[in-house]
């Protein structure tokens, strides 16, 4: 059943509209199942046509729409030569494009299909991959060490800076937590989960962010392990919390925990033998991706490769292992992350310099 646009944008856009043969319920409907790249040209247009896929409501809905439409989930991947955008596909990954103006950037962040980037004390930029709208944070007042780590909501070692788009001109300093040396880190529904090593205790734990409350608190790790966090990795499965282990370990074994209700669920993932070989497992990367209802872990070999990086993908639902590649990549490096995203026209608003 088609979903009608919003009875205010009708009464607003009807008399302006010269379309008199289709009626605008249904290019509300058509509209909502295109490619982002197709309605940014109809955007150029018109202003009915800019003005209807800037509205909120069509944002939204053609968001929720791109989970299920072809097409509608696709890779980002973080070289250390840049940022390349790349469609989803069944059997791999194709159509490589580069994001400009992010080339210096070596940290990086997602949720919700926005990117924040980072180096230094250079500005942190957004980035929309999809509609390729990029916008340069303004500079934090403050002194701060290079080192110091700014995440999406720039949390640094004992004072902490919150940037809320369209809301905020500057940063402003929100509540302080105890010193963490902060590395990986993950944004589910609203929350920012840091694994960070605590040098008072030489424990690892979790530091958990309320986006919304602006609010901090520990979350206890799965395991008792004075390991370095570079042991571990936070992924998303089924939007659920969860974290990996599978380096520095001799057995070629996964362990894998997911937070369901404040509880920690243990499991094993044991790699076959046709990957036993795939490169060091100390070096892989991860991600998390879902095709088809399906759940991948995808795993990236640690050899280096002139224009190709292998990858092997563990499918959470039903159990099994495949292998793929991605070509026309000149650099012979390995990804520093990869993303997994839905196409969204979510505007950043003004930007800033």
């Amino acid at each position: 059943m088609a979903t009608p646009p919003p009875s205010s944008y009708m009464d607003k856009n009807m008399k302006s509209t010269q379309i008199k043969s289709i009626p605008l319920e249904i290019i509300f409907e058509i509209f909502s199942w295109l490619l982002v790249k197709s309605l940014i040209r109809y955007k150029c247009v018109s202003k009915f046509y800019s003005s209807l896929v800037s509205e909120s409501d069509f944002v939204n809905l053609h968001h929720c729409r791109s989970m299920i439409r072809v097409g509608g989930r696709k890779y980002l991947v973080h070289q250390p030569e840049g940022f390349y955008t790349a469609d989803l596909k069944e059997d791999g990954i194709g159509s490589f494009t580069r994001i400009e103006d992010l080339h210096t950037y070596y940290r990086s962040m997602c949720v919700n299909g926005l990117f924040c980037a980072w180096r230094g004390m250079q500005h942190v930029v957004i980035c929309n991959a999809s509609t390729r709208e990029v916008r340069f944070l303004p500079s934090l007042n403050e002194y701060m060490h290079p080192n110091y780590g700014l995440y999406f909501y720039s949390i640094g070692y004992t004072r902490n800076w919150v940037f809320t788009l369209d809301t905020d001109e500057s940063w402003r300093e929100t509540k302080k937590i105890d010193c963490f040396m902060s590395q990986q880190r993950i944004c589910l529904n609203g929350v920012i989960y840091i694994l960070n090593y605590d040098c008072l205790t030489s424990r690892l734990k979790i530091v958990v962010f309320d986006v919304g409350t602006e609010t901090f608190r520990i979350l206890t790790c799965p395991y008792n392990s004075t390991s370095h966090n570079y042991d571990y990795e936070l992924v998303e499965l089924k939007g659920k919390l969860a974290v990996l282990k599978c380096k520095n370990n001799s057995k070629r074994d996964i362990k894998l925990w997911i937070l369901e209700n404040d509880n920690w669920e243990s499991h094993i993932i044991n790699i076959p033998l046709p990957w036993k070989n795939f490169g060091r497992l100390e070096s892989l990367n991860f991600m998390c991706t879902n095709w088809d209802n399906h759940e991948d872990i995808i795993f990236e070999s640690n050899i280096m490769k002139i224009g190709v990086c292998d990858y092997i993908a563990y499918d959470i639902t039903r159990k099994s292992w495949r292998e793929f590649k991605v070509e026309n990549f000149g650099a012979k490096s390995l990804c520093n992350n990869i993303f997994g995203y839905v196409e969204s026209l979510f505007s950043l608003g003004k930007k800033l310099k």
